[in-house]
């Protein structure tokens, strides 16, 4: 079987490009550059991206299944254009191709946050409807999702992970990166929040076995557990040689000072952020929209469902930090 996989360079992609490989199956990876850590990864590179449909197609040409990693992952200092031609025509560009070359499955790699996260103290399955509005990163894989799963002339399945944490993270991902800063002491406080993580090699071997296992049309929530941040520091200090303390900014005052943040310009907050995390790594990251994610996650999010078609298994928190520091 020849699979190609997009978004290769991220953390995803890449362990998904491994768990291909791995099961002994043929990759093409589209890029827009090399980088180190793809020399000892055994495949087919096209150089291009979601806009260029002649490369688009040679990526194509031979799969049998496309796996969709590629997006646009904006925080709230993007403009909407911009996201949207990436997340949603250059998802639209890729199915095309696809169809065109006769690939027999589109495995679109979505997100939770497509999906409407309120009210947040209910069971979150699949059922939920997609986002209507909101930021630009939900609302463009919220469109490309249903795109998707409407498409007909081709099998497709959507995969909606929550927040993915785990080994060969090298660019790193923001949660990576948090997670990086406070095991080095870089990063001292932290909200009083939380996410539902899934380890990256249990999302990959969901991914991948939704290549037979994934129903046509359907979309399977990839989670793993709520996790508290005060949870994850725990686990993040029995590793750490030099202990670090980290003071956890109380989620009420939070929520009070978040409109606050509203009143500014995006390029001033932009800016703001850039120089906060010059001094403590992942700070760059909590914007408005993060930490608004970090203190609603739905914390009963329903993975039963991938769990029974995909064989969706849970890793041990420990692993999963340990391999984010380590590996």
């Amino acid at each position: 079987m020849k699979i190609g996989v997009t978004g290769a360079s991220g953390m995803v992609g890449i362990n998904v490009c491994k768990e291909v490989i791995n099961n002994g199956d043929k990759l093409n990876i589209l890029i827009r550059e090399d980088v180190s850590y793809f020399n000892n990864l055994s495949c087919k590179k096209f150089y291009g991206d979601l806009n260029d449909i002649d490369i688009l197609e040679k990526f194509c040409e031979r799969c049998d299944v496309i796996i969709h990693s590629a997006a646009m992952i904006s925080i709230g200092f993007d403009a909407y254009d911009r996201v949207y031609n990436v997340n949603f025509v250059g998802t639209k560009n890729l199915l095309d191709a696809s169809i065109n070359k006769k690939v027999k499955k589109f495995i679109f790699i979505s997100t939770v946050n497509a999906y409407n996260k309120k009210p947040t103290d209910k069971i979150f399955n699949e059922t939920r409807d997609l986002v209507k509005k909101g930021n630009a990163y939900d609302m463009t894989k919220a469109l490309a999702q249903q795109l998707v799963i409407s498409t007909k002339g081709i099998e497709t399945v959507s995969i909606n992970p929550t927040s993915v944490l785990g080994k060969n993270d090298y660019k790193p991902s923001r949660l990576g990166k948090i997670v990086k800063a406070v095991y080095s002491g870089k990063l001292p406080f932290l909200v009083d929040g939380g996410l539902d993580i899934i380890d990256v090699e249990d999302l990959s071997k969901a991914i991948y076995s939704s290549i037979s296992k994934g129903k046509d049309g359907e979309s399977y929530l990839i989670s793993g557990k709520y996790r508290s941040f005060k949870e994850i520091y725990k686990v993040i200090e029995k590793y750490q040689e030099n202990k670090s303390r980290v003071f956890f900014f109380p989620r009420l005052m939070v929520e009070l000072s978040l409109p606050l943040l509203s009143l500014f310009p995006i390029g001033l907050l932009k800016r703001a952020a850039e120089v906060n995390g010059k001094f403590f790594p992942g700070l760059e990251n909590m914007t408005k929209e993060a930490i608004e994610n970090i203190i609603n996650f739905p914390k009963l999010i329903d993975n039963s469902k991938a769990k029974k078609d995909l064989g969706l298994k849970i890793s041990p928190i420990d692993k999963t930090i340990r391999d984010t520091i380590y590996e």
